[in-house]
């Protein structure tokens, strides 16, 4: 199933890389293959496999975040949100593409988070009753 906005690597004969546009009632799609489109849905990442409304919301994140140009505060900045969104299973997608990007960002500037959110059950060596 696809949705508005899912990246389209190629299609049948042709050879540009598009973006999912319109969905027909039988079962066809429309793909614009026009670079801005592509860059509508997919500025950071491929976000194929978010709706419509879940591919705008994560461009938004990040297009707040990436105002900064230093990668930590970015790092940061993303693992702020995803603490945030976290909490509400309606963004489990959201969060996991956000996760995909920090991790990005964690190998080029080679550096980790400063903070977040964890369940005190997942951290080893750690008892509940001593937090």
């Amino acid at each position: 199933m696809s949705n508005i906005g899912d990246l389209v690597p190629k299609a049948g004969i042709y050879t540009n890389p598009g973006v999912v546009v319109e969905k027909k009632d039988d079962g066809t799609v429309v793909i614009d293959t026009e670079p801005m489109t592509i860059h509508k849905y997919h500025r950071y990442t491929n976000t194929t496999g978010l709706d419509e409304a879940e591919k705008n919301k994560f461009n938004e994140i990040l297009d707040q975040i990436y105002t900064s140009e230093d990668d930590v505060e970015k790092i940061n900045g993303i693992q702020q949100n995803i603490d945030k969104l976290k909490v509400d299973p309606a963004n489990t997608k959201i969060v996991q593409y956000l996760r995909n990007q920090q991790s990005h960002l964690i190998r080029k500037a080679q550096e980790l988070p400063r903070s977040y959110n964890w369940d005190t059950s997942n951290i080893r060596g750690l008892k509940r009753d001593e937090v």
